[in-house]
This record gives structure tokens, sequence and C-alpha cells, in this order.
């Protein structure tokens, strides 16, 4: 006997509609997929077909775009290295023009007419290089380093007879996108030495704590800075917890930790400032501690980490290497220095006094150099416990001194002071005295002569240390009779002749010796009491502006020892040039390598980009034509089942 399978159901015309309805459907929304693909080339026409997909495609895009801008600095960079190239050899040709110059005008075949026809040259060529220093690329300077457009000033500039540097000692840098940024200019200082010579502090003027300095401003008594976070304070056997998280300075240390105190016992201690840190004193019969929290820092970076104190004995912390900064209060320094004096100082021709009686911060002695308007700048040194001078302009002499106190010395930037090197006078050709013999003489108005001998000296302090030794072997009192001391006021040596006669007071050279000429003090004061010798320890810049412009006086002059000596240097800087160039070649070398690289990169990051994104049209095509063919067959199949009727069901 015949029996119906159970598994097979009856199926309802309205089930068969709704699933043919279905296939439809989702056949041409394909088929409308598969033409927007055709179209548009993408396999995505929204985030939702595919989120995973349009996240990587997005970072991709973002990815090119960025590369095409650091396409774009890489371009300006190799532009703006290739004019700065082509500047430094053209000052180049200039230098060897100068250099020949200066060769042709040594010994025989030169005249004093000839050599002041070609000092007219060497002019022409100051300026020329001035023309090439101040070169710009699209507004931009080649050689005023991060000093940028200069506010339409020059980069370099004729200023009180010699040549001024406007701009900065770094170059400009551009994203390219490593870790560390492109240069793509020079500076003053790599290219031409514009900052060559600074007057250097040697003087350690030691910052002391006071609530005003920032711990910023601070290296910590480990050398390594300040971290901030919190500490306790036991008081009596009480801890307190004190945040240090947002301080400041060390007058918000002192006052959190002062306040965490009184919230026990008001009036049981004080934190206060010592030195270049803290101590703590615990004051009668309170004890107070300080310590650590966990593994936090605060109170050793502090310098105060274990402190304990009773009975008002202090305990006092580590120094915390305070740095000097432009809020630094003169008030504040440990080293004793008379600002009331004031600095005496000769830039070229032009003399002007720094008068600091009124600076209460090292910022303020920074804006009263700055407006004496000289082509000084007054900078805190790298170490931070000094002050360096430095000189803008080049081709003129600097020279600081004292303004009737001991301003000058006591900072440490005095240019003839007790340990300026006598190696560095005359420009730092310094002195050269003759073996064997007495190197100069003193004779004072009683008849009194004696003599020193220069060999061995280095600084200025030897040189008055052996005048007033051979003054007392002469029977003489310093300090009565006879003296010599630094200048009070501006620079040199101040000789005192207090004895009387008819002699002329006279300091001159010794026998075959220069040594009182070349050291600026052979002079004849007559039947004066007093003579101040000449300053031969000015500071110059010592650059290629600078040498050329002594080429050119040494040429108005007919001065042939001025001339050989102008030509060595010139040689220098033409040492100082090829470095410059290799420099910048190195950075172009270095710009080219990222190109390169850059370019591989993007190829990469397209390539995956149209992997994700990109639709291959054969596939697209040949599944367009499949849907078709799969839309026709359901189309046919469906007309079909819809004409069935029951009976063709019975059957």
């Amino acid at each position: 006997m015949s029996t119906i399978s159970s598994v097979f159901a009856r199926t309802s015309s309205l089930m068969m509609n709704q699933q043919l309805l279905n296939r439809l459907r989702q056949t041409q929304l394909d088929l409308f997929d598969a033409q927007k693909q055709m179209t548009t080339g993408k396999l995505l026409s929204s985030p939702s077909d595919d989120p995973s997909k349009v996240s990587s495609i997005l970072f991709l895009k973002n990815a090119l775009s960025a590369r095409e801008q650091t396409d774009r600095n890489l371009s300006n960079a190799l532009s703006n290295l290739n004019n700065v190239d082509a500047a430094l050899s053209d000052a180049t040709d200039v230098t060897l023009e100068a250099k020949t110059i200066a060769l042709s005008q040594i010994g025989v075949g030169s005249d004093a007419k000839t050599r002041q026809e070609q000092a007219v040259v060497v002019d022409s060529q100051i300026e020329a290089l001035i023309d090439i220093a101040n070169r710009q690329l699209n507004g931009l300077p080649l050689f005023a380093g991060t000093a940028g457009a200069l506010n339409g000033k020059q980069v370099f500039e004729e200023f009180l007879g010699g040549i001024r540097y406007n701009g900065s000692t770094r170059s400009l840098t551009a994203d390219v996108g490593r870790l560390s940024s492109q240069v793509f200019t020079s500076n003053g200082l790599d290219a031409f030495g514009a900052l060559s010579t600074r007057v250097q502090g040697d003087v350690d003027l030691d910052p002391q704590a006071s609530a005003t300095v920032r711990l910023a401003d601070s290296d910590g008594a480990a050398g390594t800075g300040i971290s901030l976070g919190t500490l306790n304070v036991n008081v009596n056997g009480t801890d307190v917890t004190v945040d240090l998280s947002d301080a400041d300075t060390l007058g918000d240390v002192v006052t959190r930790i002062n306040d965490a105190i009184d919230s026990v016992a008001v009036g049981a201690g004080t934190l206060s400032y010592s030195g270049e840190g803290f101590a703590i004193t615990g004051l009668g019969a309170n004890t107070i501690t300080i310590s650590e929290i966990g593994s936090a820092r605060t109170a050793s970076d502090l310098g105060i980490d274990g402190l304990t104190s009773t009975g008002g004995v202090a305990d006092v912390g580590d120094g915390l290497n305070i740095r000097l900064s432009e809020h630094t209060l003169l008030a504040d320094l440990g080293a004793a220095v008379d600002f009331a004096g004031g600095l005496q100082i000769t830039q070229g021709q032009t003399t002007a006094t720094a008068d600091f009686s009124t600076a209460t911060t090292v910022g303020d002695m920074i804006k009263v150099i700055k407006g004496l308007n000289l082509g000084l700048r007054l900078e805190i040194n790298t170490g931070g416990d000094g002050l360096n001078l430095v000189t803008e302009v080049s081709g003129i002499s600097l020279s600081v001194g004292e303004n009737g106190g001991s301003t000058a010395e006591d900072l440490g930037i005095r240019t003839y002071g007790a340990s300026t090197l006598l190696s560095d006078f005359r420009d730092g050709l310094g002195m050269e005295p003759v073996d064997g013999q007495d190197d100069f003489e003193i004779q004072l108005h009683d008849g009194t002569t004696f003599s020193i001998d220069a060999t061995g000296l280095t600084t200025v302090s030897d040189l008055i240390s052996a005048i007033q030794a051979a003054a007392t072997g002469a029977g003489l009192t310093v300090g009565v009779d006879f003296d010599v001391a630094l200048a009070s006021t501006g620079n040199g040596l101040t000789f005192t002749d207090n004895t009387v006669g008819a002699s002329e007071f006279v300091v001159r050279d010794a026998g075959t010796s220069l040594v009182a000429t070349q050291l600026g003090i052979a002079q004849n004061a007559g039947a004066a009491a007093s003579m101040t010798s000449a300053d031969q320890a000015q500071v110059r810049v010592r650059n290629l502006f600078t040498d050329l412009m002594d080429l050119r006086d040494a040429l108005t002059n007919n001065n042939e020892s001025g001339i050989t000596l102008a030509g060595s240097r010139l040689e220098d800087d033409l040492d100082d040039l090829t470095v410059a160039r290799a420099i910048v070649g190195v950075e172009s070398r270095r710009v080219q390598d990222e190109q390169e690289r850059s370019a591989e990169m993007k190829i990469s990051e397209k390539a995956m980009l149209s992997e994700i994104q990109d639709a291959d049209l054969t596939q697209v095509i040949t599944r367009f034509s499949q849907l078709q063919t799969q839309l026709q067959a359901s189309l046919q199949a469906g007309a079909y089942n819809l004409q069935l009727s029951l009976m063709d069901f019975l059957r």
C-alpha cells in the first residue's frame, strides 16, 4: 500500500510567492550593487557595506594625504638646501678672490697705491658677501635660521661700522614624517660664524632658594628634575599627606607643608629655605619628620626625604641645583654682585653705560643690555649658573669694563679682568717675550727703575703680581710709593707713582722686546702721578666678515703684516665654508633619500588601498552576467510555478 511521507509538507501559494519575491529582490539588489561597482570602480558604496574595510580605507587615505604634505615639505626643503648650497658656493668664490688679492699684495710688486686700489675691490667683495648672506627663497631668508622673515629687516646689515647679524643660531626644520624634523635652511653662525665670539661669564652666580623660584628651574637634589606628587609629614606621631602635584614654586612647597604641620599642631614647626634647598625645624618639644609615600620620589627630589627635627634644631636638606632664569631675583644670587656700579661697554666707537641699579631680576638685566642698542645680548649660559654677553656685530671691537664699581668683575664678563689671558691680547696674537732678558721696565719720578721678565706670565693677574713683585724688589712699598691695578672705570691697567722727583713716569720696552707695546702699557705720563694703559684685550667676532674688513683696512693702511694675517685667516674661513657646504650636502642627501622612501611608501599604500576598495571589473562584469541569468531563471521558474493548479499538485 502506498503512503505519503510526513517529511514533505504541502507548500501554500502564498509562501511560494513570498520566496519568489525575496529571491527577485535580492538578485535585483545584487545587480544594483554590481552596476554601481562597474560605474564607480569601487567595491564599497557606503560605510555599512563593510565597516572593517572602511576603517582601513580611511586610515590609508589619511596616510596618503599626510604623505602628500610630506612630499611637498621634502620638495621645498630640497629647493631651499640647493639654494643654500649655491649661496655658500658664491661665498666661497668671493673668499677665494679676496685671498688671492691678499697673496698678491705681499712682498715685491705691490705698493701703497696698488694696495689702496685693491682695498676698493675688497670693499665691493664685502658688499657682495652681504648680498649673498641676505638671499631669500619665496620670501624666506636662507641664513636667518629660526628668525624667519625678520619683519622686513635684513639678516646681515651694516651697524656701528660693522656688520650685524639679526638671525638666530638654530636652523629651520620641517616635518617630513620621521621622528626627527628635517633641517631646510642654514643660519649665520653655521655658515659665516656670525656670533663666533662671546664674553663668557666665569663666575658661578649660585642662585639660592626662595619663594619665587620655579620648580621647573631646578634640577632637583639628584640632578634629574623634580617629580611632583605626594609626600608624608609626621607631626608628633600624626601623619599628614601633602599633595604637591600642582605646585609651581618653592613657595608652594613651603606653604603646603607648613599648612600640614599647623593642621596637627599650630606653631609646631616650619619648613624654610636654606641655601639652595630647604630646612625643617621642629619647635619646642615638637618632632617633625618628612618622608616619601610608597615608591614616590617627590621628597627625595626636593632634598627633604628623611629630614627630622625637634627642639628647635634645624635639619637641612640637599641642594636643588637651581638654575638661573629670567625670573631669578637678583637678591637670590649667592654670589656677591655690585649692581649699583653698572658696566661701561664700548662697541666699536660707541660707549654706553649699562645701569642695573633698578633691576630686580635677571630678565631686567637682559632688557637693560638690549635697550643699549649696541648689537649685544645678555644670555644665561648652558649650565644655568652664569651669564654670557654675545655680540652680534662683526668687524668691530667690544670692551666690557667697570663704571666705578665691580659689576663686570663680579658677573665674570669683564673683557679685561684679572683672569683674562694675555694670549687673548691683540685679537689673539698675545705677547712675545724675549728669552734671556727682561721685557719691559718702569721708571718713577724719583728715578727708581725696575724691570719685569714676562716669560711664563699667562693672565692679567700674573702680570700685576709680577710688576708688584719687581717694585717691592726695588725697595718700593706697593700701595704707597707705587701701585698697579685694574682700572676702576673702563678697562686697562692703572699705574700710580707717588714718588717725588724730576724724572718722567714711564713704562717702556726693554732691550729688543716689544711686550710693553704689545700689552698696551708702554706710555709716558711725564710729570703726572698716574696713567692708564690701552685696552689691548678687546674682543671681536672672529668670522669671514671680520677678516674681509681687516684685509680691506690693512690694504688701505699699507700694513703688510696685517695683510698677511688677514690672508691666513681667510684660509680658515674657506675651511669653515667647506664644512658648511658639506653639512648642507649631507642634509640634501637625506632629503633625497627620504623622497625615494616616500615614493616607495606611496606606491605600497596606494596598492593596499586599491586592493581593499577598488573593484576588479572583469569579476564584476562576470558576476553581473551571472546575476542576470539568475534573475531570468528565477522569473521563469516563478512564472511556471504560479501557473500550477490544485490538480497539478495532486497528480
